[in-house]
């Protein structure tokens, strides 16, 4: 999903619904404020597992930057779309512990990769800005959960 930015020479590029096309957009005083969301939705992410405030943050100042806020209404009612397909999310308990009793060891160990490669990417994400892989890994491990080890 992208639309465009005009450069100080007037040539339009396009502009990416990501963290760094969004922050290389913006004056530094914008920046500044991007950066400062962006990491508390992310530290809010990396508690919870729920990536949605951060790609929040990401739409409300792709828009600003010049996106178009029917695209971006278009990317956040995707995302609810998936969610609505999840049977359960990392952060619930009940549903993991459920999850581990019908799929035994199996299950803990999903959830256990999925706790080291979502850090991982929080990590990353924390100095690139870039929260797509943090949405990939938590819809990836919705659908993993809906079906159930293979």
């Amino acid at each position: 999903m992208s639309a465009t930015h005009s450069t100080e020479r007037g040539a339009a590029i396009p502009l990416e619904m990501t963290g760094p096309a969004v922050y290389a957009a913006l004056p530094d005083e914008e920046r500044r404020k991007f950066d400062r969301e962006f990491h508390d939705a992310l530290h809010v992410a990396a508690v919870t597992y729920d990536v949605e405030p951060l790609s929040e943050v990401v739409r409300r100042w792709w828009i600003a930057s010049g996106g178009d806020p029917a695209v971006a209404r278009i990317d956040r009612d995707t995302v609810a779309g998936h969610a609505d397909q999840a049977h359960c999310v990392p952060q619930d308990e009940t549903c993991c512990r459920h999850t581990a009793f019908a799929f035994g060891n199996q299950a803990m160990a999903i959830i256990v990769r999925f706790e080291e490669a979502f850090r991982n990417a929080a990590e990353e994400a924390a100095v690139t800005l870039d929260h797509l892989p943090l949405r990939y890994l938590a819809f990836g491990y919705r659908v993993t959960e809906r079906l159930g080890p293979q």
